[in-house]
């Protein structure tokens, strides 16, 4: 593994410090409330979308022309060293549990691929692959004949599985659903994605831990925390199972005209500069981050349906605010890749400065409207974890080579639009 340095700093790779928590859904600030440092917050937000994502199969969007239905699965991999707390994606799993008491769901990672494919088989389709430790999915995965790497990549784009034998014959799983979570250090991680070039690592959604966790020295202290974190989960976890079970019909997700605009025109900014920085390799990568987006995005609008009282109606448009948390979270999961892509021999020397200035300038302003104030300008930067300062100094630059006109005190327009 690539140790060196790429001027990266742990909070560069972080999530949650860059979100508006009280404008996350109830149900995930309260899930969320239980997590001590930001790389456990991030660690156990990452855990329970993934985690939930799985039950929510009636839901689909259209990506492209042609009409190709995505479901919200995501496939995870947390990323950090040895007693970093990445046990914290076990209580994700508790939110689900409910539903697979019912509705079989969970396949533990230590599976060959003919017991991976039957359990998907009597799941009509549909699983989490959740494994907390890296190591076990590897030792199966060295023997070719239980490696079900290629299946997982279908899964992913919820392409056909079938499997073909002289006594059982053909079988055939169509549109496969299926959500994995994982968690493992790095040697584990590249063991697992032992080469960039493999499409099972532009389908994984990396979150990289690279900070060490302070020793809390109150754990064995007498206190309530546990309780309260059982209550959290266990309340949630009946709510989604309403929901769930209320979620007989298919729903249609979809985004504003506005908000695709914007993930377009973020998109050709990301693509443009990383793809400078990174070479072809990164191309599958880069785009499948804009799917990850709208799939966040699927998720948050549904977590926050379970406030709501029943399920209704057949259609579901992302609001704002989930479009914004999506936007957040989707470009830091690319930078965590383009962080993992070079460890694992994406590239010998990846220019992070450059990705981290010039890539991180042109995509937050693509993110701002048309016309916008000082005021907004400063709040959206701080959302995509750009400091106030950056952000003044950028609007002036940008003043200065004619990208954007000042139309009154405090108060901008783009040129071009």
């Amino acid at each position: 593994m690539n140790n060196k340095n790429l001027n990266i700093e742990a909070d560069d790779l972080q999530i949650t410090p860059h979100i508006e928590m009280e404008k996350l859904p109830p149900m995930l600030q309260e899930c969320l409330s239980v997590a001590k440092t930001p790389a456990t917050k991030d660690m156990l937000m990452m855990s329970v979308l993934t985690a939930t994502s799985c039950v929510m199969n009636q839901v689909s969007f259209q990506y492209a022309h042609y009409g190709k239905r995505y479901y919200p699965n995501l496939l995870t991999f947390l990323m950090a060293g040895a007693a970093s707390g990445k046990g914290v994606a076990n209580l994700a799993t508790k939110l689900v549990e409910p539903i697979h008491a019912e509705h079989p769901l969970l396949i533990p990672g230590d599976s060959t691929y003919p017991s991976f494919y039957e359990q998907l088989w009597d799941q009509n389709g549909q699983g989490l692959l959740f494994e907390t430790e890296g190591s076990v999915i590897t030792d199966i995965w060295r023997n070719s004949c239980t490696n079900y790497n290629t299946a997982l990549r279908k899964c992913a784009e919820h392409e056909t599985l079938s499997k073909g034998r002289i006594i059982t014959g053909i079988t055939t799983i169509a549109t496969p659903k299926v959500s994995v979570l994982l968690t493992g250090t790095c040697n584990q991680f590249e063991k697992l994605v032992p080469s960039v070039e493999n499409g099972f690592f532009s389908r994984l959604n990396i979150l990289m831990v690279r900070e060490s966790q302070p020793f809390d020295g109150s754990v064995f202290m007498p206190s309530n925390e546990g309780q309260e974190t059982e209550r959290i989960y266990g309340y949630w976890a009946t709510q989604l199972k309403q929901w769930h079970d209320k979620c007989t019909e298919p729903i249609t997700f979809s985004l504003t005209a506005e908000q695709a605009q914007r993930i377009g025109k973020v998109m050709e900014s990301e693509y443009g500069e990383y793809l400078r920085q990174l070479g072809d390799g990164f191309h599958a990568t880069i785009v499948r981050n804009a799917i990850t987006h709208v799939r966040v995005a699927c998720i948050l609008t549904v977590l926050r349906q379970l406030a709501a009282p029943s399920v209704e109606g057949d259609v579901l448009t992302c609001s704002n605010e989930d479009f914004e948390t999506a936007m957040v979270i989707s470009t830091k999961l690319l930078l965590n890749a383009a962080d993992a892509y070079n460890q694992i021999g994406g590239k010998d020397q990846l220019a992070i400065p450059e990705v981290k200035g010039s890539y991180q300038k042109e995509t937050f302003l693509a993110s701002l409207p048309n016309s916008f104030t000082t005021g907004e300008c400063v709040k959206q930067g701080q959302q995509m974890g750009v400091s106030r300062r950056s952000s003044e100094r950028w609007l002036q630059n940008w003043i200065e080579t004619g990208v954007l006109q000042k139309a009154d005190f405090g108060k901008y327009a783009k040129i071009s639009a």
